[in-house]
């Protein structure tokens, strides 16, 4: 049996088709400017992925988001990064496209940690907190082995933490992409390559990133009390730039001289580890 995952989030489309929990196909697209061209985007996708297989080999199409969706997993409350999606019955729409296969939405972040619990680096762990660093920041955690929802089904938000109280900045807006982008006003990928030159004013402002983004992992740390904090997404491949501003912020403070030495881990699973956590959540369903 074959499950499609879609990670969906602010600048890009990704999907991925899964065989016993292996990527054996996969597609990336620009995401889509308004709402009925994403849907058009999405079926694109889904029949370049499945051409090859009859409807009865699909056993479930997943479909990782990125916003906050209500706590019965069927509709957008607030997407911040794709606004267009707000307010939508997203479930009841995917489905009626995509019928008769069996769909699932979750929060996108949910499924990066679900992906790793399954096959990754936490896979052995317990209690993890997972971030990851794009366009936005998302966030997910699980404890005792399982994946924390919330009352409302929008634990993890941790993107949206307050760190600048005056100004009103969460974390998202000091150590996500666009962070980058009104600082250089290049994005992620250009200004990583700009600081390996050795350009100054681009390597000053990834120390900047680690220093808040530590700031935010060290909330985390001290609230929640993992055994790791995992991060991913495309300023994660900043690792060397970012790490020396996290560990100091991390040292400074994180109240537990035990909890100081909580792990961060960059995730190994890869461009598409969303996109193979949103198929997992359709076989784990089925």
């Amino acid at each position: 049996m074959y499950y499609l995952g879609f990670d969906i989030g602010a600048s890009a489309v990704k999907a991925a088709l899964v065989e016993n929990k292996k990527i054996i196909k996969s597609l990336i697209e620009n995401s889509a400017d308004n709402f009925e061209d994403w849907f058009g985007l999405l079926i694109k996708i889904f029949g370049e992925l499945s051409a090859d297989l009859e409807p009865s080999q699909i056993g479930g199409v997943g479909f990782g988001i990125a916003g906050t969706l209500d706590a019965k997993r069927e509709k957008m409350l607030n997407s911040p990064n794709i606004k267009y999606l707000n307010e939508q019955p997203l479930k009841k729409l995917l489905a009626q496209k995509f019928a008769p296969h069996k769909i699932l939405i979750e929060h996108d972040v949910h499924c990066f940690l679900l992906a790793e619990k399954e096959v990754g680096l936490a896979k052995e762990m317990q209690n993890v907190f997972y971030l990851t660093l794009g366009s936005g920041i998302g966030g997910a955690y699980m404890v005792n082995g399982k994946i924390a929802y919330g009352a409302h089904g929008s634990a993890g938000e941790a993107g949206h933490m307050i760190i600048k109280m005056n100004e009103e900045m969460g974390l998202e807006e000091l150590a996500a992409n666009k962070f980058i982008i009104k600082l250089f006003g290049f994005g992620s990928r250009d200004a990583i390559e700009k600081a390996r030159l050795g350009e100054k004013k681009a390597k000053d402002i990834f120390a900047e990133l680690g220093q808040n983004l530590g700031v935010g992992i060290a909330n985390i740390v001290n609230i929640f009390d993992p055994e790791a904090v995992i991060l991913s997404g495309g300023i994660s491949e900043a690792k060397d730039l970012i790490m020396p501003g996290v560990k100091e912020a991390i040292e400074k403070f994180v109240i537990s001289p035990s909890a100081k030495k909580t792990e961060i881990l960059f995730s190994k699973l890869g461009r598409f580890g969303g996109a193979l956590g949103a198929a997992l959540l359709a076989e784990k369903n089925e």
